[in-house]
């Protein structure tokens, strides 16, 4: 196989459509509260997953949201203060699965308010598993500007730059991601409504020959009222070109805390 891109679908308005029926749904967009985040030792959020796939086989349809795929996690702030991949104070978050441990995921943030998260994005590259036998390992990008906390709507970035070799083809696949911070909005969590801070990070990939070609959009909101995510919207993903093939999204959103 040849390379990797992703072409995600546009299909907010059918999770819009879905939240609207859930408790905790984005509300009316904010001014920016211009606060960085927080994280604390031990804060617990729990969160709902769903897959998010296409509503037709051949994914003309809006992202859908599978409400029957739900699973509930923990996440739990493990620690605020490593030292991770050339990087200080670094935040480990550990989701648990009831008492199984399922995921680790590293944020740091500089004096700025610049929100990293380590190799965002682009993990989701990895669930094309033809790509990583190709490659011989993940794709590991390492720390990816996800979020610029305290910079107005509409702040555009380069989130990360890098670029990957298909040895069996000898074909570099060329990564990017580009950040842009979005309309504020408020999420109901509970009884308690919070005020979180929109970036979208669009991840694109691009071979040689038209091999495969695509983009991953990624939403994120981040609450500086709890100094937690509140949510991750992965939208479904497509290769196109020489390669056609589609990978299942994920939206993963904050039920409660403690």
């Amino acid at each position: 196989m040849k390379k990797l891109h992703l072409f995600s679908l546009a299909g907010f308005i059918a999770a819009t459509a879905f939240l609207s029926s859930c408790s905790y749904n984005p509300g009316s967009t904010v001014p920016p509260s211009g606060t960085p985040l927080d994280f604390k030792k031990a804060f617990n959020g729990n969160y709902d997953i769903f897959v998010v796939d296409t509503a037709d086989a051949n994914g003309n349809n809006p992202d859908k949201i599978i409400s029957t795929s739900k699973i509930s996690v923990s996440d739990i702030v493990a620690d605020t203060g490593l030292t991770y991949q050339g990087k200080s104070h670094v935040t480990k978050i550990m989701t648990y699965q009831g008492n199984t441990l399922t995921d680790s995921n590293y944020y740091y943030q500089d004096p700025n308010g610049d929100l990293y998260r380590y190799n965002f994005g682009f993990n989701i590259l990895n669930q094309f598993t033809y790509l990583t036998q190709a490659i011989g390992s993940n794709v590991d990008v390492g720390w990816v500007l996800a979020s610029k906390m305290i910079s107005p709507t509409g702040t555009t970035w380069v989130a990360r730059t890098d670029s990957v070799l298909i040895q069996s083809f000898n074909v570099w696949v060329y990564l990017s991601s580009q950040g842009e911070m979005m309309a504020d909005t408020t999420f109901l969590i509970g009884t308690q409504t919070v005020k979180a801070r929109h970036a979208r990070n669009i991840v694109n990939a691009s071979a040689a020959a038209n091999l495969a070609n695509g983009q991953a959009i990624v939403d994120s909101y981040y609450s500086s009222d709890i100094n937690a995510v509140v949510e991750d919207f992965f939208r479904h993903v497509k290769l196109t070109g020489g390669i056609n093939q589609q990978v299942q999204g994920q939206l993963k959103i904050m039920t409660s805390h403690n």
